[in-house]
């Protein structure tokens, strides 16, 4: 097949979407398929020039009107002719608030000649039962105008993430297929010894001799997860076991992170805090398969759409969730978890050794979920999912 890949930026490192649209692409040519990947509005161009090319990608600059990006979007359809278009859409992508431009509408005229299909990473605000009225008024603006959005497109295929999505947008009468997220790391081919001298060679003095837990945290740090509870569950896993539990910190924890983290390896703590920071991949899988476990920030009904978590889990490592504090308005989640994750309001202390024991050998899923997607992308599951 010949699929094109719509996104809003395509800039390395700096967009997450993008990087997730260059993974699945990758693997989908792995595949033996042919992809065009396109930014249509991409904030992040160092060229003052309005349109980049590289290979495989084209990058549209956010300076451009709409109406100029869809004729350039439609000149590059009637060239490449393919099988299928794929949206990658996070409105915020399109505007700083979330609202998708009218003007954007346009774009929807140049890819009306073949099959669409949309994957949603983001929805709207207001989701969760304990939103406040402001966020549920601007969730619902934000909501009108990408459901209009969808409704002009009518796309042969949905997806979303996770659950919490796949029920907001059947309320709103969309059948949306579950496609899971691949990590964001590389499994690297290391064994644990070699992982473990990496880590104590970039840990340094930091980092406390045996007999040690490692738990690792990585990526962003989000504000909602309060840690005064992890460590004092942390602490009586210290007590029972005799050990001492180290937490560390890798990749961009975010503003708020970075100053908890450093709040919280004060001298007078008793659990140990290494902050490593951003890494190049190739670093960061030897230091997730040093680790002894996970520790997500992400809320329990959420983590389908975290990549770091779903990071952490291929390479292998129990994942304990401190967060539970985010509920759907619609409807209740279902799903079944994966036996590594353990929400730790329910966890006994005294059953983290034997969860420790669960480790799995680390596989990268990227592979398998391409294949899944060009799959359904070939299926009547997809092909049905149309406007209710």
């Amino acid at each position: 097949m010949k699929i094109v890949f719509l996104c809003t930026s395509l800039a390395p490192g700096r967009d997450g979407v993008g990087d997730y649209v260059r993974q699945l692409a990758g693997a989908c040519g792995a595949a033996g398929h042919t992809c065009l990947l396109v930014a249509l509005h991409d904030r992040h161009l160092a060229s003052p020039s309005a349109l980049v090319q590289r290979g495989n990608e084209v990058r549209f600059s956010a300076t451009l009107t709409w109406a100029r990006c869809a004729h350039l979007l439609a000149d590059l359809l009637r060239d490449f002719d393919p099988h299928w278009i794929s949206w990658q859409i996070v409105p915020y992508g399109f505007h700083p608030k979330g609202f998708l431009p009218i003007g954007c509408f346009a774009l929807i005229e140049a890819v009306r000649a073949w099959p669409n299909h949309v994957m949603l990473h983001e929805l709207w605000l207001g989701l969760a039962r304990s939103d406040t009225i402001r966020p549920r008024l601007i969730g619902g603006l934000q909501r009108r105008r990408l459901l209009s959005f969808l409704q002009r497109l009518r796309p042969s295929g949905l997806h979303t993430t996770n659950e919490a999505y796949q029920l907001a947008l059947a309320r709103q009468g969309w059948l949306a297929e579950l496609l899971p997220l691949f990590g964001n790391i590389p499994v690297a081919p290391v064994q644990r010894a070699g992982a473990v001298a990496t880590l104590e060679t970039m840990a340094g003095s930091a980092l406390p001799r045996e007999p040690r837990y490692v738990g690792v945290i990585f990526g962003t740090v989000h504000p909602q997860w309060h840690p005064e509870a992890t460590l004092t569950w942390l602490r009586e896993v210290a007590k029972i076991t005799g050990r001492a539990v180290v937490l560390l910190s890798v990749g961009r924890a975010g503003a708020h992170g970075a100053k908890l983290l450093a709040q919280l390896a004060g001298p007078s703590s008793d659990i140990s805090f290494i902050t490593l920071g951003q890494q190049a991949p190739e670093m960061i899988s030897p230091l997730l398969q040093a680790a002894d476990f996970g520790l997500a920030t992400h809320p329990w009904a959420l983590l389908e759409k975290s990549g770091t978590t779903v990071s952490l889990l291929e390479h292998g490592l129990p994942v304990l969730v401190p967060r539970d504090d985010w509920a759907p308005r619609d409807g209740t989640i279902t799903a079944e978890r994966d036996p590594l994750l353990r929400k730790m309001q329910d966890f006994p202390p005294a059953e983290f050794e034997s969860w420790l024991r669960l480790r799995r050998t680390p596989v990268a899923q990227l592979p398998s979920i391409a294949l899944t997607f060009l799959a359904q992308l070939s299926g009547p599951a997809v092909r049905g999912a149309l406007v209710a």
